[in-house]
């Protein structure tokens, strides 16, 4: 049993009394069930998650009661298989067992809940195929198996559904072809969801003949819609996914017909051509045309739009200038236009609008000054305009809702003078590759919900301030590659951030949930939780002197340490040693003397090491990674080190490994990580959570249907998520919300 204290919800509950009715989450029917008046039972978040993995062995006794009609116990801790009894409930109409942790497969005794109206596994880990059965749920008007981990093909018996008005099987891994068919039947669905498996083939044109769909997912599968197919669609759909369905050609003039589409989604597909000007008539709340071929300019119609509030074009060809005449009724709140070709300057129409929170221009031909396009007033929460050609000095102020600045990679010069007092919400500040110069303000302190910064070489030169005494939630600190000077900070020892394994999840705006990682001199990306939390601390390639501090080793969330290219002097610390998430240590180049310590062999995690051009004696550990670090050139250039690592003997004396001169140099000297932040927030902005799947609305919003698991995958502005249905609040005939402003 568990602690009753852990059920509040469960507060009424009292096993002496003889009316269970009055209890939390029961409801009776006295009048059609008098001797056994139990008919729902409402107990969904009642489990404290304290409790993970518990059985539902735990509800056997429920499963008895023969006049149940409604059973919901979703979003709880459950665990485990579906116990049997649950197919012996011949009564039960609603059965909702969604966002628990079972297992084991679908069993074919679904098919005896012959009254079941609405069945909800969602977001579980259940296994095995489909069972046909579930085509003997004649009445069944509401399924949702998502997120799952099931395979193998979509029965054809999903055809005999026919009073079916949701259907959702996305996010598995089904195979084979859309080989089931509503036709002739099921004319009534609403919503199908397909998205996420690995369903090949045609896409059915049956699909565009159902009248009453509002909802169509196929995309991330490896479908195909025939560009040359004549479509007539009988629907006037409201959200239209066709992600990666190999469709070539034009946007398909079709989509025309479609007056109440509020979410088109085409991105990574083969189109081409220009974009149609009948795409501005449409009034669509977000588009995303991502990664095709397009070409041509951006039309102003769809900045001018009243009703989009999100637009996403990047990773085409279009090219030309941006539009500089807008008026100032444009409801656009997320600009995302990377990767293309877009030259000229930075209009004011975009950078003035009142309504824009996310902007990304990055990867473009765009260039001239922007010094006078912002001000306090700005309603911009995320700027991104790396990999252009502006110039000139930086802007003083982007308003005080700005919480991500991505500015790197072009030709800003000047010193730094931004107004950070203006910026209390700032969390992402990468200045890295410009031309700046003078002394590192001492106003970056201010800035106290500072999570990332990189001012990788930006000339900037002096002394580290001790106003970055304030920066406690730094996760990420690279200030190499300039000529900073003085000790490394004693106050980096009160960086909570670094110190604290998972304190923060950040999720990139860019096109996905990644950060482009240079690994050893090649770029490979790190996804998700692996790239968000490579907590780092780069210094490297500067004139700092003094020793390493001690209490370095207290830093324990620290993924990578560079320290290389430095006047740094005396002994390792062994404190490195309690680095055990560590992967990469860069502290070559230095002057650093005595041995290496011992504790070097507890860095498990350790896959990155450079010692070389030290003054480094003594045997090499021999215990853990440290076994794996038998390139000679990682410990080159030292004093007199030995070890098995090196073929050098201890017993006959210590050399030094040798390297010709320059063969540690510019390859190496950037052997740990160089991150190249693809603009970032955090799935309100960041961390408000964002998802392909997940989006919030401002504004004008579609309805949207039951579903509930937060998605995985593609992601854009934090702020801008996808309608996700597993996260609506609702369900049932008919059960539907609309999402509300954040």
């Amino acid at each position: 049993m568990l602690p009753a204290a852990d059920y509040p919800k469960l507060s009424s509950w009292n096993l002496l009394s003889d009316d269970c009715c009055s209890w939390a989450g029961v409801n009776c029917d006295l009048i059609k069930s008098p001797l056994e008046p139990v008919t729902e039972l409402h107990l969904g978040f009642i489990i404290n998650p304290k409790y993970k993995g518990v059985g539902l062995e735990v509800l056997l006794p429920l499963f008895r009661i023969d006049s149940l009609l409604y059973l919901d116990f979703s979003n709880n801790v459950l665990s485990g298989s579906i116990p049997s009894q649950i197919f012996g409930m011949k009564n039960l109409g609603y059965l909702d067992l969604s966002l628990n942790g079972l297992t084991g497969n679908l069993s074919s005794n679904i098919g005896n809940l012959s009254k079941l109206e609405s069945l909800s596994l969602g977001s579980n880990n259940l296994v095995g195929s489909i069972p046909p059965e579930i085509g003997m749920l004649s009445h069944l008007y509401y399924l949702d198996l998502s997120g799952n981990k099931l395979r193998g093909v979509i029965p054809m018996s999903i055809s005999e559904l026919t009073e079916l008005q949701h259907l959702d099987l996305g996010f598995n891994f089904l195979s084979g072809s859309i080989n089931f068919t509503f036709e002739n039947n099921a004319r009534q669905l609403e919503y199908l969801f397909l998205d996420n498996n690995k369903l090949s083939g045609d896409i059915p044109l049956w699909l565009f003949d159902l009248p009453n769909l509002n909802y169509l997912l196929l995309g991330r599968n490896s479908l195909s819609l025939n560009s040359a197919a004549v479509i007539h669609p009988k629907f006037n759909i409201q959200y239209l996914d066709l992600i990666s369905c190999n469709i070539s050609g034009k946007i398909p003039s079709w989509l025309s017909q479609l007056t109440n589409l509020s979410i088109l989604y085409l991105s990574e597909n083969n189109l081409s051509g220009g974009i149609p000007q009948w795409l501005c008539k449409l009034e669509l709340v977000e588009i995303d045309i991502s990664s095709n071929n397009l070409t041509g300019p951006l039309l102003p119609c769809l900045l001018e739009s009243k009703t989009l509030n999100n637009i996403d074009l990047s990773g085409n060809s279009l090219a030309g200038e941006l539009p500089s005449k807008i008026n100032n009724s444009m409801t656009v709140r997320y600009i995302i236009l990377n990767d293309n070709n877009f030259s000229g300057d930075l209009p004011r129409s975009i950078t003035g609008s009142t309504s824009l929170w996310g902007l990304d221009l990055s990867n473009n031909k765009l260039s001239g000054e922007i010094f006078t396009k912002f001000g306090l007033e700005s309603s911009l929460k995320n700027l991104k305009l790396s990999f252009n050609n502006f110039s000139g000095e930086l802007p003083l102020n982007f308003g005080v809702n700005i919480e991500t600045i991505i500015l790197s990679d072009n030709d800003f010069s000047g010193k730094l003078l931004m107004n950070f007092s203006s910026m209390p919400k700032l969390r992402i500040l990468d200045l890295h590759n410009n031309r700046l110069t003078g002394e590192m303000p001492d106003s970056l302190g201010i800035l106290k919900s500072l999570n990332i910064l990189n001012l990788r070489n930006s000339h900037l030169y002096g002394r580290i301030p001790d106003s970055f005494a304030n920066l406690t939630g730094m996760k990420i600190l690279d200030l190499s590659n300039n000529r900073l000077n003085g000790t490394i900070p004693p106050y980096f020892a009160n960086i909570s951030g670094m110190a604290q394994e998972d304190p923060v999840r950040f999720i990139y705006y860019r096109g996905n949930d990644y950060v482009n990682v240079n690994w050893k001199g090649s770029f490979q990306v790190m996804q998700d939780d692996d790239g968000m939390k490579h907590t780092t601390l780069d210094l490297s390639e500067n004139e700092l002197t003094g020793e390493i501090p001690k209490y370095i080793g207290e830093l324990k969330a620290l993924k990578s340490l560079n320290l290389s290219y430095n006047n740094i002097n005396g002994a390792i610390p062994t404190s490195i040693g309690k680095l055990e998430v560590l992967e990469s240590l860069i502290l070559s180049h230095n002057k650093l003397s005595g041995v290496i310590p011992t504790s070097f062999g507890k860095l498990n995690s350790l896959s990155t090491l450079n010692l070389s051009n030290n003054m480094l004696t003594g045997k090499i550990p021999e215990e853990g990674q440290m076994l794996s670090m038998v390139n000679p050139s990682i410990y080159a250039n030292n004093n007199g080190l030995c070890g098995i690592q090196i073929n050098v003997s201890c017993v006959s004396g210590p050399t030094s490994p040798e390297v010709l001169p320059g063969h540690v140099d510019d390859e190496e000297r950037k052997d740990g990580m160089q991150f190249i932040w693809e603009a970032m927030t955090a799935p309100g902005i960041p961390c408000e959570g964002l998802s392909r799947g997940t989006r919030n609305y401002d504004g004008i919003t579609p309805i949207v249907p039951f579903r509930k698991k937060k998605r995985k995958g593609r992601t854009l502005f934090a702020a801008w998520r996808r309608v996700d249905r597993r996260e609506a609040i609702g369900g049932g005939r008919g059960g539907q919300i609309s999402t509300t402003a954040q």
